[in-house]
């Protein structure tokens, strides 16, 4: 016999009422919005019924003005909520256009846009003026009606409860539905109106400073419930009266003392935090926000400053990089390379080489070779980067140069004819030096190559065992294209030179230079022989 199966327990009713109301915050959120507001507002109005009945109609109306009260408490509430509700769809049907445009892709002026933006970053502030001029009016309207039209039975304290009454419930009101607004709107509504704008940012915005907030708290907990109580306190007798106002005198003092101490505590760290982040911004990384403390904003101010520091290693590891290469193609790598990957692209390669400088150097001093090397290397640099290309590589006694990456150019072959043009008339600056200096002259051959290559950041790897993970990179282009860019320069020794371009080069060139057929050479690592040109060096 099979047993039966037990069912799955269904979700707990708790989890099934949040779910629904996430569904219907996403699907119909100004629905949801209407809803936040109402049941805000009745709760208030629950408070507000009960506390008259109890303080006043109960205790201080004869049996006239209790008739004349319910007469006003119907005409009062069919009035200002339809009013006030009214008054809010006004405000959100524009809201509701933008929002379903948005998601449904339609274009939209900006101008519309901006005053949709606009409107949700200054709703919870329009929302506190309507809310609350919704709800003061009755402080006037019920005392007025009931001492008018119903005698004035214990008009003084009719009229005081009612004030009371009133601007208890419109402060409860109006800071819950706030606060409720602010945080619906930056849940739902700011991730769809706000894909690619701040909205601290957008113009028209009336901030609402810290400060204000901590009041409108302060106003709602701690200064209402003492007024509520304190006036209740008034029936009782009058030693319990002296006591009820001394506790609320005290718990209004001492409300004050915490939310200015917790307030002016938060405000100075949130503008502590504000001008560190403000200097971050100017790539002022070396800020940090010096208070010390032990909780939450203590972790925050920690992590803040973890992240300035690093911040401030990266900046002087970019700073560095641009001291092997040019500040310029550093950036170039940074902003063409992402993520420093790799890719195939059409470059010219140019390598360099001294002739017989391993023999001219037998027997020399170190540190005379070094110095020779270094202003060989200077002039080369200086004739390549002027015409955009990038040194990539010191090759012991020559120079592996390339056009075209990491800074793209269309005319990267003419760039590269140039370069070596213009570095033999800075050689031959260097030679007249070296002949007065009793030196013989430097001799160089010059291989020009164009083609696809692999351009990109090439390294390794290292993962230990206990440490974190290490990376050795190089930025560098491989493949056939620079090999035979390095041939071709070998070339020149047996051609003469000093410049030789292959085929492929001189195909892309867009300038009319004085080239000289050579003929088709076999190559070491080539397919088929490759035709080469000599360029003249006369300048």
């Amino acid at each position: 016999m099979t047993p039966p199966v037990a069912a799955e327990p269904s979700a707990a009713p708790s989890q099934r009422r949040k779910v629904f109301l996430h569904r219907l915050a996403q699907r119909h959120p100004f629905v949801y919005w209407f809803l936040l507001v109402v049941l805000s507002n009745a709760a208030a109005s629950l408070f507000n019924f009960e506390y008259n009945l109890e303080l006043i109609v109960h205790r201080l109306m004869d049996e006239r003005q209790q008739a004349v009260f319910w007469q006003a408490a119907f005409y009062y509430n069919i009035i200002a909520y339809p009013l006030c509700l009214g008054l809010m769809l006004v405000l959100i049907v524009p809201l509701a256009g933008c929002r379903r445009r948005m998601r449904c892709g339609d274009g939209m002026a900006a101008a519309d846009l901006e005053y949709c933006r606009r409107r949700v970053v200054n709703f919870p502030l329009i929302q506190v003026v309507l809310n609350f001029l919704g709800w003061i009016p009755g402080a006037i309207y019920f005392p007025a009606v009931v001492c008018g039209l119903g005698g004035g039975h214990e008009a003084h304290e009719i009229w005081t409860r009612f004030i009371i009454s009133f601007v208890i419930s419109a402060v409860y009101a109006t800071v819950q539905t706030f606060f409720l607004m602010e945080w619906f709107l930056v849940a739902v509504m700011y991730p769809e109106l706000f894909r690619d704008a701040r909205p601290a940012e957008v113009p028209g915005r009336w901030p609402i400073p810290f400060v204000v907030r901590m009041l409108f708290l302060w106003l709602a907990v701690a200064v209402m419930p003492l007024v509520a109580v304190t006036a209740m306190a008034c029936y009782s007798e009058p030693g319990q009266q002296m006591a009820t106002l001394a506790v609320a005198v005290t718990g209004f003092l001492s409300g004050l003392l915490i939310f200015g101490v917790v307030g002016n505590d938060i405000q100075h760290w949130i503008q502590a935090q504000a001008a560190a982040t403000a200097a971050i911004a100017q790539e002022n990384f070396a800020v940090r926000v010096a208070e010390q403390r032990p909780d939450e904003w203590g972790r925050l101010s920690d992590g803040f400053n973890d992240m300035a520091a690093a911040l401030g290693r990266g900046q002087e590891m970019r700073e560095a990089f641009g001291q092997f290469v040019s500040p310029e193609v550093r950036d170039e790598i940074l902003r063409n390379y992402p993520g420093l990957d790799v890719a195939i692209q059409e470059i010219t390669v140019l390598f360099v080489d001294i002739r017989g400088f391993t023999s001219r150097c037998a027997g020399a001093a170190p540190q005379h070779v070094g110095r020779l090397l270094n202003r060989f290397f200077t002039l080369a640099l200086e004739a390549i980067e002027v015409e955009g290309g990038w040194v990539n590589k010191f090759l012991g006694d020559g120079v592996l140069a390339l056009f075209g990456a990491p800074r793209a150019r269309d005319n990267h072959a003419d760039l590269a004819v140039a370069s070596a043009r213009e570095l033999l008339r800075r050689l031959e600056v260097l030679n007249d030096e070296l002949a007065r200096e009793g030196q013989p002259p430097l001799q160089i051959g010059i291989g020009i190559h164009t083609g696809s290559a692999l351009v990109g950041c090439f390294g390794a790897t290292l993962a230990p065992a206990d440490g974190p993970q290490r990376f050795r990179k190089e930025f560098s282009a491989i493949g056939e294209t620079v090999n035979l860019g390095q041939r071709i320069e070998q070339m020149t020794k047996q051609l003469g030179g000093p410049i030789l371009v292959s085929d492929a080069t001189r195909s892309r060139l867009h300038r009319d230079w004085p080239l000289v057929d050579r003929g088709p050479h076999a190559l070491p690592g080539a397919p088929e022989a490759v035709r080469l040109f000599r360029i003249d060096a006369a300048i």
